[in-house]
């Protein structure tokens, strides 16, 4: 049973792996049910609540949840505020023996790593059509995004030190990343170095602290474009970038489109359901 279903932004799926964008309204509901896939949940805004047989998982924004098939559970989305969630489901005849071992092992939520946002993104970003013309690509990138929650779980499981520098960055880059901010600030927020946070980035989100605030910056353009009707001028400003054009050539290098293409296929026919 699904209550207080807002909206269905976008959706790509093949037979055995779907990807999905969808926001709830406070208060919104889906279940309870019994899972059927191995499915990967990601907080952008809001949170959930969901209830399962052993217990409750909970889920922050920038955090992602690993449900696991034939346990049976309830979703509850935040009553303070919307949320919006991408998810993935991959049928279990994908995953191999090991990768099923490796999933039950892992934690029932982590934070939602620089490589899995990509490769969420790149799957959302798939046409309706690729399900049926590419589906062995639909189901790559879901396999993919499978293995890298287990990667990631697995590599801070093993980890030296607790990465809370980057945690209070990323935390920052949720709340202020269009705020001015070079590589000094960004250390400061972090309390570390700027040395040590290039390190702490590049080890654990594959990329620098400054292109990792582009990035963020990108991400939360390319939601106002989904979400407003905010110009694309005006989602870049609001967004730190200093022209649209500055703006656009990031929103290509992180989705392959322009701007206008994301809001086209997120509002257009069959991108935007209510």
């Amino acid at each position: 049973m699904i209550d207080n279903l807002s909206i269905t932004l976008r959706k790509a799926e093949a037979g055995r792996v779907i990807f999905g964008d969808v926001i709830y309204d406070k208060g919104g509901k889906c279940g309870p049910r019994v899972q059927t896939d191995f499915q990967l949940v990601v907080i952008e805004e809001g949170e959930a609540c969901i209830k399962v047989e052993d217990g409750e998982v909970h889920i922050a924004k920038g955090e992602v949840g690993l449900f696991r098939p034939g346990r049976r559970e309830h979703f509850l989305f935040s009553e303070k505020r919307r949320t919006h969630h991408t998810w993935c489901a991959i049928h279990p005849s994908l995953a191999d023996r090991e990768l099923q071992r490796a999933c039950a092992e892992a934690p029932a939520v982590v934070r939602v790593s620089h490589r899995l946002a990509q490769l969420m993104e790149l799957g959302l970003g798939l046409p309706k059509t690729a399900g049926h013309e590419a589906p062995g690509l639909v189901e790559a990138l879901g396999i993919a995004a499978l293995r890298e929650y287990v990667f990631d779980a697995q590599s801070r499981a093993g980890a030296r030190e607790e990465p809370d520098a980057l945690r209070r960055l990323l935390e920052w880059f949720g709340l202020h990343a269009a705020e001015p901010a070079d590589l000094p600030a960004l250390a400061k927020v972090a309390g570390v170095s700027p040395a040590q946070l290039v390190k702490l980035c590049k080890r654990h989100l594959g990329v620098t602290p400054v292109r990792a605030l582009w990035e963020a910056r990108t991400r939360q353009g390319v939601r106002l474009l989904r979400d407003t009707g905010l110009t694309v001028g005006e989602v870049a400003f609001r967004c730190g970038f200093q022209t649209p054009f500055h703006f656009s050539r990031w929103v290509r290098t992180l989705t392959g489109a322009s701007p206008r293409a994301v809001r086209a296929q997120a509002w257009g026919t069959g991108g935007l359901s209510r």
